[in-house]
């Protein structure tokens, strides 16, 4: 195992012997020389210490528990593997505790508002690890991550924390009156404080049989119909976050972090998919649920727990770092999800050129962005982005024009990294210029209206130009889904499209153009992996740098189209 430089007494003489050549900034900050800068940055990370995926607590029980009777199943129809445990270890949902973007974020949270340290711990431990946060509280213990916290091996809920948002902990969730509203969103569900074979497992089949889970795992399994139901997924995909003032207190005013169930339920979807259809494939055919148990009948619908996301960018590094990380899933199983969520994410949206025409030297297109996903595209986690990206060649092939292109590294040259930070691209009606790029996004700001990259102090958006669902009404949207900026005046981006004007004009002489748009979308775009990165002197920031440096999966294509325009 690779060590950190300082674990040597070696390198600690050599920085103990250097430290005086540190000199000050005007401004009065230590600034270090640079053979010290070069010691700090040389570091290695340590493999993530393996968790017990068989460990049994008062409330909980590991995944390997319910995998010796859950996997291994079969949808009778095609003879596929649709074992539960397997294909939830690859999901976002099972690697929700490693996740080295979201430990980085929380890092950098509380280096920036150290005097928030329990408060962001505690809301960000509720929903990536959720058992750990639960048996805590019924044991009174300390809910904390970082320190002697749940990343801590030697933590007495280790275990409970690093199985991720796991069996256990979702088939719970009770069916409170809460259920699906503000009061039990944000991490609000409620767990039983039972033992034993008191602690009741919630399923969708009615009438199941009871003798062999309370044998094998001292669990009673109940029929319970919220396990089909949008509303158990509000629990954590809503989310509103405590906002930081200007002097440093949180304030009474939450900032809704994502709003995803909310969207949906502004949507033409809620009377008709729910999340699980979506993001839980269901089977062709029947399934016996469990390997165990004597004769079961096979049950229908059954619903896959493969959680298909859009996060192919996190699930690329956590498969290629899985040791280092702490993953359970083998490759194959990473590689079958991948494949799975970029399908999802090809039939979430589509893009059209619905008008061209060339005239007077100006080359004139619409183009349509459909969204055809049950909430905002994109939607989750404020990082998130869609953009448009144009290019027309002329008859030579000559590119004549290009809007939205993206380097190696994931940066839209055009708009990212502007000398003013407080600069972002603006939602377009029209674009004239390569300089303009359409992009689908949230930019948080804080109380004085500056943009922010630190969640803790974002009071509201600048800008959520996100595409809309079908059926959702803009003028009439609750506040915390509501689109903000030029959006909410613009009159062709209303529900489940936005229609862009270009009017490229000196375009040159040529016979025809060739237009492509390709809509694109991004997980970790560049002004927020900027402002992360200022931190790199936290170990946990410095390890997301180093694996965004290494990943190639920076944005993936969601849908393109290519129209010819014949020059009179």
């Amino acid at each position: 195992m690779q060590k950190n430089i300082f674990n040597s007494k070696r390198a600690a003489m050599i920085l103990y012997v250097l430290l005086p050549f540190t000199f000050l900034h005007a401004s009065g900050t230590p600034v270090m020389t640079p053979i010290i800068s070069y010691l700090l940055s040389d570091t290695s990370f340590p493999n993530a210490v393996p968790h017990n995926e068989s460990f049994t607590s008062e409330h909980f029980s590991g995944s390997q528990n319910c995998a010796r009777c859950h996997d291994g199943i079969v949808d009778e129809s095609n003879g596929k593997d649709v074992s539960i445990v397997k294909s939830w270890k690859s999901s976002m949902m099972a690697n929700a505790a490693i996740d080295p973007l979201w430990r980085a974020k929380v890092a950098s949270e509380i280096k920036r508002n150290p005097q928030h340290k329990e408060t962001i711990e505690k809301k960000c431990s509720r929903c990536h690890t959720p058992m750990a946060t639960v048996e805590a509280g019924f044991a009174d213990d300390p809910v904390a991550l970082f320190g002697d916290g749940f990343f801590n091996p030697a933590n007495p809920h280790y275990d409970e924390a690093m199985n991720g948002v796991s069996c256990s902990l979702c088939h719970q969730i009770e069916n409170t009156p809460d259920l699906g509203t503000p009061a039990g969103s944000s991490g609000h569900f409620t767990i039983v404080d039972n033992s034993g074979t008191d602690r009741k497992i919630y399923g969708q089949y009615t009438s199941p049989r009871t003798p062999p889970m309370q044998n094998s795992v001292a669990f009673t399994p109940a029929y319970s119909a919220h396990m089909d139901d949008s509303k158990l997924c509000a629990s954590c995909h809503n989310l509103e976050t405590p906002v930081i003032d200007m002097q440093g207190e949180i304030s009474d005013q939450l900032f809704p972090e994502q709003m995803v169930y909310t969207e949906w339920e502004n949507s033409a979807y809620a009377s008709t998919q729910s999340c699980q259809s979506c993001h839980m494939p269901k089977t062709e055919g029947s399934v016996i649920i469990s390997t165990r148990g004597g004769r079961l009948s096979a049950r229908s619908p059954f619903y896959t727990h493969q959680f298909i996301g859009a996060n192919t960018y996190m699930l690329e590094i956590i498969k290629n770092n899985r040791t280092l990380l702490g993953a359970m899933a083998d490759e194959a199983s990473f590689d079958k999800t991948i494949t799975e969520t970029k399908t999802l994410l090809l039939a979430a949206a589509e893009v059209g050129i619905v008008e061209k025409s060339f005239s007077d030297g100006t080359l004139n297109f619409k183009v349509r962005v459909r969204n055809h996903s049950g909430h905002k595209f994109p939607t989750s986690y404020p990082a998130r982005r869609a953009w448009l990206h144009v290019k027309v060649l002329d008859a030579e092939g000559k590119t004549v024009f290009e809007s939205g292109a993206m380097d190696s590294r994931g940066k839209i040259p055009d708009i990212d990294g502007k000398p003013d930070p407080l600069q972002y691209e603006p939602h377009h009606e029209t674009i004239t210029t390569a300089s303009q790029v359409q992009v689908y996004e949230t930019v948080m700001a804080d109380m004085n209206d500056n943009l922010t990259y630190t969640l803790m102090h974002a009071s509201h958006y600048l800008k959520d130009n996100r595409i809309l669902p079908n059926g959702f009404d803009k003028s009439s949207a609750p506040a915390t889904v509501k689109p903000y900026g030029l959006a909410m005046t613009d009159s062709d981006f209303t529900g489940g499209s936005d229609t862009v004007n270009y009017a490229i004009a000196n375009v040159g002489n040529s016979s025809q153009y060739t237009i492509t748009v390709t809509l694109k979308y991004q997980t970790l775009p560049y002004g927020f992996a900027n402002d992360l990165f200022k931190d790199t002197d936290l170990k946990e920031v410095a390890l997301m740098k180093s694996l965004d440096d290494q990943t190639t999966v920076h944005s993936e294509d969601i849908s393109s189209s290519t129209e010819v325009v014949t020059v009179p």
